[in-house]
C-alpha cells in the first residue's frame, strides 16, 4: 500500500517475467505469466484492492511458473486452485494486521471479501489486450528513469547489464499486444473463479453466530487451507516422507496411581491416547515453584494439556522450530501467544514427561494426507521435550497472564509474518 515501494516491486515482477519470456517468447504459459501481473496494474483497483489482490495474483502466476500449470485450457484453474488457496491464508493474514484493519475502517468496508469480489470482476471487464499493454507502459517509464540514474552513477558494468535489461524489456513490449491478446481469455476466466472463491470467503467469514457478542472473531486455518497450502508450497518445518522421522508409541505405559490416565480408555477426552504424542515417555514430579510454558493462538484453551519446561521454550529459535520440534499443525494451534503456570506450594505436579514423536497430517476420516502420488505423506519431525499433564491438577490462580511470542500470527510459509490481532484474553475452560 505505499507508493513507491509497490511501483518498485511491480517493475521488479515484470522485468522478472520478461526475462522468461527472453528465453522463450513462443511459450503462452510465459506470456500467461506476464499477463497475470500485468492485470493487476490495471488502474480499476485503488491500493487496498490492488495490495489485497495482488497477494492472489502472485499465488496464480507462481502456479504458472512452477510448472503446475501445464497447458491454456479447462485445466488452468484445477492447476491454479491449490496455489489460490494457500494465497487465501495469507490474504487472511494480511486483513488481520492492523494498519489495513485500520484502511478499512476508514474507507468504511464491512465485507471486505465481497468488496474485493467486486473489484476483481471490475477488473476482468477491463481486461482485453489493449489494457494489458497500457499497465506495461506504466512500468516501462519508471523503470527507464531507474535506468538512466543507473547510467549516470553506476560503474560501467552496471550501465552494461541495466542498458541490457533494458532492451530486453524493450523487445517483449514490442510483441506484447499479439501475444498478450492469446490469453486473455483464460485469464478472464480466472478472474472468476477467483472473484467466486472470494464470495465464498464472504460467506464463510461473515456467517450469522448465534449466542454469540462477536462474530468477527479469530478463526485459526482450517485443515482444507493447510491441505492446499502444503500441497502448493511445503513450510521448512514439513517433512515429505514415507515414514515418521520419530516414531510414536503404539502401547501405553502403565499408569501409576495419581499421574494422569493416557490411555486408549481414559475417561478424560482431552488425555485420550495422548500417549501417542510421544516417542520416548517416563513419569515426572514438577516440583513446586516451576514455572510451565504452553504456545496458544488466541482460540486455545489455557488449561490444556501439553505444556514444556521453561529451559525447552527459551530453546526455541522461532514459529517453524516450535511446529518442527513440537509437531503441531497449523489448524491444531495457530499460535501467536504463550502463557506460564507457577506450580503451586505444596504436592509436586505428577505429569508425563518425553520426547515428542513425530505427527502425520490426517484428513477429516482420519487417514493420511498424500503429499504427492509416490507413497509419501506430510509429517511434523517432532524431538522437543514435552509434558503431558490432567488439566484438572491446575488451579487458575497460578495461571500467568497471556503473551506475546513476537512470532506473529501468520501461517503458511513462514517467512510471511503479519501480525494477527493480539488480544491476549485468557481462556480458562471450566469443564471437565
Amino acid at each position: 500500500m505505499v507508493p513507491f515501494v509497490d511501483q518498485l516491486c511491480d517493475i521488479r515482477d515484470v522485468v522478472a517475467n520478461c526475462r522468461r519470456i527472453s528465453q522463450d517468447d513462443d511459450n503462452t504459459l510465459n506470456w500467461f505469466a506476464l499477463a497475470i501481473t500485468l492485470v493487476g496494474l490495471v488502474p480499476v483497483l485503488g491500493s487496498l484492492a490492488k495490495g489485497c489482490l495482488k497477494i492472489l495474483l502472485n499465488g496464480a502466476r507462481k502456479a504458472v511458473v512452477t510448472g503446475a500449470v501445464k497447458t491454456l485450457n479447462g485445466s488452468v484453474w484445477l492447476a491454479t486452485r491449490p496455489f489460490v488457496e494457500a494465497s487465501i491464508v495469507k490474504l487472511n493474514q494480511h486483513l488481520a494486521s492492523p494498519p489495513v484493519r485500520k484502511t478499512l475502517t476508514a474507507l468504511k468496508i464491512d465485507n471486505v471479501y465481497k468488496h474485493l469480489a467486486h473489484k476483481t470482476r471490475e477488473l476482468k471487464a477491463k481486461t482485453n489486450a489493449d489494457t494489458l499493454v497500457r499497465g506495461f507502459d506504466a512500468v516501462i517509464g519508471p523503470l527507464r528513469q531507474l535506468v538512466e540514474l543507473m547510467e549516470r552513477w553506476g560503474s560501467a558494468a552496471m550501465k552494461t547489464q541495466v542498458g541490457q535489461l533494458l532492451a530486453t524489456v524493450q523487445t517483449v513490449r514490442n510483441k506484447a499486444h499479439r501475444k498478450l491478446g492469446e490469453v486473455v481469455q483464460p485469464l478472464q476466466d480466472m478472474l472468476e473463479r477467483i472473484a467466486r472463491r472470494l464470495e465464498v470467503e464472504a460467506d464463510m467469514t461473515y456467517r450469522a453466530n448465534t449466542n454469540a457478542l462477536n462474530p468477527h472473531a479469530y478463526r485459526r486455518p482450517g485443515l482444507e487451507a493447510e491441505v492446499a497450502a502444503l500441497r502448493a508450497d511445503p513450510p521448512s518445518w514439513v517433512r515429505v516422507r514415507r515414514k515418521a522421522p520419530k516414531r510414536a508409541m503404539e502401547e501405553s505405559p502403565a499408569i501409576p496411581e495419581g499421574y494422569p490416565d493416557i490411555t486408549d480408555v481414559s475417561a478424560s477426552r482431552p488425555l485420550k491416547k495422548s500417549f501417542r504424542t510421544f516417542h520416548t515417555i517416563e513419569t515426572a514430579e514438577i516440583p513446586p515453584g516451576t514455572v510451565l510454558y504452553r504456545v496458544i493462538d488466541p482460540d486455545s484453551r489455557d488449561n490444556s494439556i501439553c505444556w514444556m519446561r521453561k529451559e525447552e521454550f527459551e530453546l526455541l529459535r522461532g514459529k517453524a522450530d516450535w511446529r518442527d520440534r513440537f509437531a503441531v499443525w497449523t489448524n491444531w494451534n495457530s499460535n501467536g501467544e504463550f502463557v506460564t503456570y507457577t506450580v503451586p506450594l505444596g504436592k509436586p505436579l505428577k505429569v508425563w514427561e518425553g520426547e515428542t514423536a513425530s505427527q502425520v497430517l490426517k484428513d477429516r476420516a482420519g487417514n493420511p494426507v498424500k503429499a504427492d502420488d509416490n507413497g509419501n505423506h506430510f509429517w511434523t519431525a517432532g524431538g522437543g521435550r514435552q509434558i503431558v499433564l490432567d488439566p484438572a491438577d491446575l488451579d487458575a490462580a497460578h495461571l500467568g497472564r497471556r503473551q506475546p511470542t513476537n512470532w506473529g500470527y501468520g501461517n503458511f510459509g513462514e517467512h510471511v509474518d503479519l501480525l494477527g490481532v493480539p488480544t491476549l484474553t485468557n481462556n480458562w475452560h471450566k469443564g471437565k
